[in-house]
């Protein structure tokens, strides 16, 4: 009988497509491969090294545990940055039905290697985070927008309140999770962006034709306490996007 791995402080990060299960078997397999693409879109421009998560797919969704010592708060803001402008750009124009939007959920703790996947609390609490009613909820009541994040309360107490990177700036509202048939209780904290916020780091110069996701680069970093500020990379030039204002820069040759 193998032994367990010993447990190793981790955060945890899971995504889930909305509304899956309402779509055909080919539009099921374009949301599965569009959501590796982006996820690796999103980590290669935020500077996140996705060769050293560990990861557990789960069809229109994932589980994934970050490499240990890793700056939690950059984690969260850069990540969920590069996941609007990515989700933006591939929504544009867009079928309602045929749009990709996600329910993001991150938690920290003790986890394990397991016979078949991972092991642990967080695991476990960061998929009913995700899953959750209030999250569903969440993107449901916001159909404007791409994605809602969720917090657990720690990640919330440890990571966002302390107010690093953007984080401060961002409205989180806090919610009581109660799945009796699941033996889960938790506090946890939503935020969903606002039209605005998303317009301040994902829109485009009106005009500049807007490429597909896969000729799209950004340059991370690009958040500071004065505000946030990316650099647009694009195959034909390059755009500087300020957040503080409603201007936006012009092409380069």
């Amino acid at each position: 009988m193998e032994y367990p791995t010993p447990a190793i402080r981790r955060m945890c990060l899971a995504v889930d497509a909305e509304s899956y299960g309402d779509r055909g078997r080919r539009a099921q397999h374009d949301v599965q491969q569009w959501l590796v693409r982006i996820m690796d879109l999103v980590c290669k421009n935020a500077d996140l090294d996705r060769s050293c998560w560990d990861v557990q797919p789960q069809g229109d969704g994932e589980l994934a545990l970050l490499q240990p010592g890793i700056e939690e708060a950059r984690v969260i803001a850069y990540f969920t940055h590069e996941l609007a402008m990515a989700l933006y750009h591939h929504n544009a124009g867009l079928r309602d039905d045929a749009r990709l939007r996600l329910r993001v959920a991150f938690d920290q703790g003790n986890v394990a290697l397991g016979p078949n996947g991972y092991t642990g609390a967080a695991v476990v609490s960061v998929c009913r985070l995700r899953d959750s009613l209030p999250a569903r909820r969440a993107l449901r009541d916001h159909p404007d927008v791409d994605f809602a994040l969720v917090v657990s309360d720690s990640i919330y107490t440890d990571v966002v309140y302390e107010g690093d990177y953007d984080l401060y700036e961002r409205d989180f509202t806090p919610v009581d999770i109660d799945e009796p048939e699941k033996r889960f209780r938790a506090r946890a904290w939503i935020h969903v962006p606002t039209t605005r916020q998303r317009d301040r780091g994902a829109h485009p110069p009106t005009e500049i034709t807007q490429p597909s996701p896969d000729r799209v680069r950004w340059q991370a970093p690009y958040v500071t306490h004065n505000g946030p500020q990316a650099h647009v990379r694009y195959n034909y030039g390059t755009v500087t996007v300020h957040g503080g204002g409603d201007h936006y820069g012009t092409a380069g040759g």
